[in-house]
């Protein structure tokens, strides 16, 4: 995790998650919205980001909980 990616450097920092292009509707095409797969990249929603730290191993969701306490801190 950059230790960096904080407001004062990324502003307009924002996390995007692959999604279902809603033009094609998944089926292969290639529109101008999305790429061969059907696939293009929106905004993640708060839950989208919360469910993915959820879904990942205990380990790594403990580093990025300490990651954001020592974020969080230095503000």
């Amino acid at each position: 995790m950059d230790e960096e990616a904080d407001d004062d450097h990324f502003p307009d920092a924002k996390l995007y998650t692959r999604s279902l292009c809603m033009t094609c509707k998944g089926k292969n095409y290639s529109c101008y919205y999305c790429n061969g797969d059907g696939k293009n990249y929106i905004e993640a929603s708060d839950k989208t980001i919360a469910r993915w730290i959820v879904g990942v191993g205990e380990e790594r969701r403990s580093d990025i909980m300490r990651c954001i306490k020592e974020l969080d801190n230095e503000k």
